[in-house]
């Protein structure tokens, strides 16, 4: 039961450690980390570590585990902010873009018309 404490330790560290490179917008550490704690947090939960609890063991169990689902709800808050930032950033780029392309078209000159049908000759 100490064991799945332990780890249980360990994947809110990796938690708060993943918290902060989203709140960074480093996006590929934070996911190295998610992984690495799903499986950290298997571990803590296999049968093994978790047979014949004591009492307090168990209060330290609950206390771990109801800290990690508040540590879950703010990873996944500060994702979705995130995923929204990056959504308006392109939005933003978007719209730039098609401003740039606007003022492309202004500035190119008129081709003139050419046509068979007009002489050139008068």
């Amino acid at each position: 039961m100490r064991a799945a404490l332990t780890l249980l330790d360990q994947a809110i560290e990796m938690g708060n450690q993943e918290l902060a490179h989203l709140a960074a917008g480093d996006v590929d550490k934070a996911e190295e980390l998610a992984f690495g704690r799903d499986g950290v947090l298997d571990a803590a939960l296999d049968e093994d570590n978790l047979s014949a609890p004591d009492g307090e063991c168990l209060d330290s169990l609950v206390a771990k585990l109801e800290e990690l689902k508040s540590l879950q709800a703010r990873i996944i808050d500060e994702a979705a902010r995130l995923r929204r930032s990056i959504g308006q950033e392109i939005l933003r780029t978007d719209q730039e873009q098609k401003r740039h392309q606007g003022y492309g078209r202004a500035v190119r000159p008129v081709p003139r018309v050419r046509s068979s049908f007009i002489s050139t000759n008068s």
